[in-house]
Order: structure tokens, then C-alpha cells, then sequence
């Protein structure tokens, strides 16, 4: 069998303090946002052939160095009692896979509601309830996302959901115009449907399960997705676990999972490790096992610096080796121990 070793060193130089900050205009307006940039070289002794799958050629594609401003984003956070809501502007670098290359984008926009008693209804535009990685680069233990083949968790889609959090229990589902669209935005046919529940037994501890299922009109079957995941926090370290299913018809479906460790070293130091793999289960279908180690430094709650190494196997088509550096900024990059 012939293998893909993909190897990256990811190095994260985050936003400015300023655009980092919350800025309150009023007392019910205020304004967050960062700067995401990165640096990355591969070598790559694959060969894109006719007979090998999109994620396997975009691999073999890999080759070369590049320096970009991945994404910069501005939120607006509205705040007015019961009615509270959101607005994110989004600018897309060379990494959106969204095709919006160096576009300012609506990346959500939302309002919602307070039922009180922990329930709260939304309407607009906002983000998936499902995946243990966060969708902002901001919120990554490490540079990569964990699946290289199928990116089977969803993004940002509209519709409207039901909400329910307490301290021990989170419950929520989502009528959606559909779960995997693009670019979230509406369409005239079809429909989506979300629901999760999740659950904090003990301190630290939390259990996810999700289900998504996108029926649009004119596809043979409906795409299904089950996610399941969970985390523990015991002191400096935490620990996760996710298991996805996915069944979006004839010739495209899997099952995916993680594992992962983070290691508080001091407050201002992590170490993080996880190990992931991305199966199809079809005849012919391609698997990906992938390695990665990612330390972190955190020069203050703005700016940090993460170093990634990285290497996945894809079982039988050659190896991509990596250099990459790049930015996170968040309110304690990293999640780094206090």
C-alpha cells in the first residue's frame, strides 16, 4: 500500500489586542471580532490522478508555500432585555472552502429571543449545533480540523430553533431550509431538521448527542448525520471524545472520530495531542488516520502562538509533508489553564 503522510507544523500569530477587545457603543450594542493569518509550506510526492478521489488530488494539490489572512471578522452583539441577537461580518482568505475567496460575507445573523426558565427561541442565521471542534479558528486546541476527507459536520444554515440550558441539562432543535447549504442562505426547496442533547452529570464532565437530516427535493435519499461527543476538564487537562455516522447517500458515507488531549502546562503554555481518522465506508472509499501534537503559547488573553505537526495517512497514494504558521486570537487563547 503506498501512503499519504501529510506532516504540518502550524504556527498561530493571532489578532491585535484591539480587535480582540469587546467594545461597548451603548448598553445594548457592542463590538468584538479578530484577525486570523497564516504562513504554511508542503512538499508533496503525490500525483493527482483521474481515479482518485476530490480529497485525495486536493492533497496531492498541496505543494507549495503560501502566506495568507485567512479570515477577519467583526460581531456585533445586540443586547435589549429579552430580544438579544447577533450579527457577524466575515472576511474569507484563501482557506473559506465556501468559494467566497477574498469576500466580505453575512457569515450569521440572528435574533432571540427569552422565554425565561432557561428557554429562548432564535430565528435567522447561525451556526450548527453538532462537532466538538468550534467552527472559529479562534476556539481550536490546534491549527487543523481533525477530518480531511468528508466534512460532515455542518456549518451555518437558516431556520429557526427552540433552546433550552440548565446546569445540568441543554436541549435544543432547529426546522432548517436546509443543514448542509453552502453558504447558509435560503432556498425554495427542501428542508433541514436539528436536534441535540447534552448533559453535565458531574463538574467538568459534559455528554453531547446531536442528530442533522437534510431532505432536499430532486435527491435520491436524505443526508443523515449522528455526532456524538464528550469532554472532561479535570484541572489543567481536558479531554475529549467525538463519534460521527454519516449516510448522505449511494457512494458517500462514513464514520469519523477523535481523540484528543489538552495539557495545561502553565497559564501561559499547552501542549495539545489528538489522534483522528476519516473513513468511508464504501467500496473504494478512502480513509485518512491523522496525528497531530500542536504547543501553544499565550502571550497575553489577544495574542497567541500555536506550532502544529501533523501527519495523516491516506492508506495508498504518496505523502504531503507541511510547514504552516499561523494566528488564534481569543479570550484565553488555547484554553490555556488560569
Amino acid at each position: 500500500m503506498n501512503k499519504l503522510l501529510k506532516t504540518t507544523l502550524a504556527v498561530l500569530l493571532l489578532a491585535t489586542t484591539a480587535l480582540q477587545a469587546q467594545i461597548e457603543i451603548n448598553d445594548n450594542i457592542s463590538v468584538t471580532g479578530f484577525v486570523d493569518m497564516s504562513v504554511s509550506k508542503t512538499d508533496s510526492e503525490m500525483t493527482r490522478s483521474t481515479s482518485n478521489s476530490a480529497a485525495v488530488n486536493n492533497a496531492a494539490d498541496a505543494d507549495g508555500s503560501s502566506g495568507n489572512l485567512d479570515q477577519a471578522e467583526i460581531d456585533f452583539i445586540l443586547n435589549f432585555d429579552k430580544i438579544s441577537g447577533q450579527v457577524d461580518l466575515n472576511y474569507l482568505g484563501a482557506n473559506d472552502g465556501e468559494g467566497k475567496i477574498g469576500e466580505f460575507d453575512l457569515e450569521q445573523a440572528f435574533i432571540r429571543y427569552d422565554l425565561g426558565d432557561g428557554g429562548d427561541v432564535e430565528a435567522g442565521k447561525f451556526l450548527s449545533y453538532m462537532g466538538f471542534e468550534t467552527f472559529e479558528p479562534t476556539g481550536l486546541y490546534q491549527y487543523s480540523y481533525a477530518y480531511d476527507i468528508r466534512n460532515a459536520i455542518p456549518g451555518h444554515h437558516s431556520g429557526v430553533r427552540y433552546n433550552y440550558n440548565d446546569d445540568f441539562l441543554s436541549l435544543g432543535l432547529s426546522l432548517l431550509d436546509s443543514v448542509y447549504r453552502p453558504d447558509g442562505g435560503i432556498q425554495d426547496s427542501g428542508h433541514g431538521v436539528e436536534a441535540k442533547i447534552a448533559i453535565k452529570p458531574i463538574e467538568g464532565l459534559t455528554i453531547f448527542l446531536g442528530f442533522a437530516q437534510d431532505s432536499q427535493d430532486g435527491a435520491a435519499e436524505d443526508s443523515d448525520l449522528i455526532n456524538f461527543w464528550t469532554s472532561y476538564e479535570t484541572g489543567n487537562i481536558t479531554w475529549a471524545l467525538e463519534l460521527n455516522e454519516y449516510d448522505f447517500g449511494a457512494m458517500n458515507s462514513g464514520s469519523q472520530f477523535l481523540v484528543m488531549a489538552n495539557l495545561g502546562l502553565t497559564d501561559r503554555t499547552g501542549l495539545t495531542f489528538r489522534v483522528s481518522e476519516d473513513a468511508q465506508d464504501f467500496k473504494g472509499g478512502d480513509t485518512a488516520t491523522k496525528f497531530t501534537v500542536s504547543p501553544n503559547f499565550s502571550v497575553n488573553d489577544n495574542l497567541g502562538f500555536l506550532f502544529e505537526l501533523s501527519q495523516t495517512d491516506y492508506g495508498s497514494e504518496g505523502t504531503v509533508t507541511s510547514l504552516l504558521s499561523k494566528r488564534s486570537s481569543r479570550s484565553n487563547p488555547f484554553g490555556l489553564s488560569t
